[in-house]
């Protein structure tokens, strides 16, 4: 595999996750504001600082309100982060090596990726619970499609690769988020955390294994530890590894570097799974998440010089 393709491969994966994941967080975020008697700023302050940069945005956009916010997070082409960025950088990544992978998979991207291009903000702002349930449905749409025809190949396994490094990135920058919110709120947090489990489509799966309580500990701990839940950071650490081991016999990159690949993987996620409760409870929980996202941009950083050197790496939200 040439490096370029594998390079574009891993950040189809990427950006699409993150794109997914931008839709589902401003979407539960509207559910907070809706519910919430405060005012709308410190909400879209939060969900632009989770997802943009405040400084570029204050620069730019001035105070936090509703039709600002949401052309910043949405649809503003000149945000390295916003969800239409995410969807034009995925569409180009995959112009790029269109060959290499089903024609379905290009006509999904670009369809929606056309779609995407000519909404205004006027009619997100109409219906934005609509909007973003499109915007979750058409990347569905792509991943199963992608699920259901691809080779498992090594143009699967890289791609695949670049999906859950992304997507347990995301599950650490949020909790990061939803951290300093519960610091601030204290007890009237319960919004909040709700919306967390919401964003990431794990409320139900959360209450049937029995947990009562809806606490920064419990929720943390469901989101990092859970095994059997996809988008818990260890199930994505783990599908990662699982990936790149089975690149073993089909890439052509050096041994030793594949295998650091995967040690570093391994390391990650059983640290993991030595925490006890006290280790992700109170202050300690934030360094938690300050080396499970080390180990993120690690595993990235190695990635692109095993996969990707000599060619420039993109930007990692």
């Amino acid at each position: 595999m040439l490096d370029r393709t594998a390079e574009s491969l891993f950040w189809i994966g990427r950006y699409t996750e993150r794109a997914e994941n931008h839709a589902r967080l401003i979407d539960v975020y509207y559910h907070i504001r809706e519910e919430s008697n405060g005012p709308d700023e410190g909400v879209w302050r939060r969900i632009a600082g989770a997802i943009g940069d405040c400084n570029d945005y204050i620069e730019r956009y001035g105070e936090f309100e509703e039709r600002k916010a949401l052309q910043f997070l949405a649809l503003d082409t000149a945000q390295p982060n916003s969800l239409i960025t995410c969807v034009v950088q995925a569409r180009e990544n995959l112009k790029k090596i269109r060959e290499q992978l089903p024609s379905e998979l290009w006509n999904l991207l670009n369809s929606f990726y056309l779609w995407l291009r000519q909404m205004t903000i006027e009619e997100v702002l109409a219906e934005p619970h609509r909007f973003f349930d499109r915007v979750k449905e058409g990347l569905a749409s792509f991943q199963g499609t992608l699920v259901s025809i691809a080779m498992r190949d090594e143009s699967w396994s890289m791609l695949e690769s670049g999906r859950y490094l992304e997507r347990s990135e995301n599950i650490v920058r949020l909790l990061q988020s939803v951290c300093q919110t519960v610091e601030e709120k204290g007890e009237s947090s319960y919004s909040y955390l709700l919306a967390v489990l919401k964003s990431v489509g794990g409320y139900e799966a959360y209450r049937r294994l029995g947990i009562e309580e809806l606490s920064m500990e419990e929720v943390a701990s469901f989101l990092l530890l859970q095994e059997t839940f996809p988008r818990s950071v260890h199930f994505a650490l783990a599908a990662f590894e699982s990936n790149m081991k089975s690149m073993r016999s089909k890439s052509d990159r050096s041994a030793s570097s594949l295998e650091k690949i995967i040690r570093q993987a391994s390391k990650a996620r059983s640290e993991l799974s030595w925490l006890e409760r006290q280790d992700i409870a109170g202050a300690s929980l934030g360094a938690v998440l300050r080396q499970l996202l080390q180990a993120n941009n690690l595993l990235g950083e190695s990635m692109a010089k095993t996969f990707f050197f000599p060619h420039g790496r993109e930007v990692i939200a």
